[in-house]
């Protein structure tokens, strides 16, 4: 499911480093949007190649989840 806004922690939220998860980013008007983070590589691609030939989203972008070390 997409979301209108990311969730309060998406910006600080980091993944075990032994796993590799992406997401979409895209806009819709002028709201931005994310789908949830998933290791399934594959659909998220899918997502993106439908998101950039349709009429509706803009700046599609897949985003990979990174390990933040403080």
């Amino acid at each position: 499911m997409a979301r209108a806004n990311p969730s309060p922690g998406t910006a600080t939220e980091t993944a075990p480093p032994d796993t590799t998860q992406w997401r979409l980013r895209y806009t819709v008007g002028d709201l931005e949007h994310y789908t949830e983070w998933t290791a399934d590589f594959p659909t998220v691609e899918n997502y993106y190649d439908q998101y950039c030939r349709g009429d509706c989203a803009h700046d599609v972008v897949i985003e990979r989840r990174a390990v933040v070390e403080r």
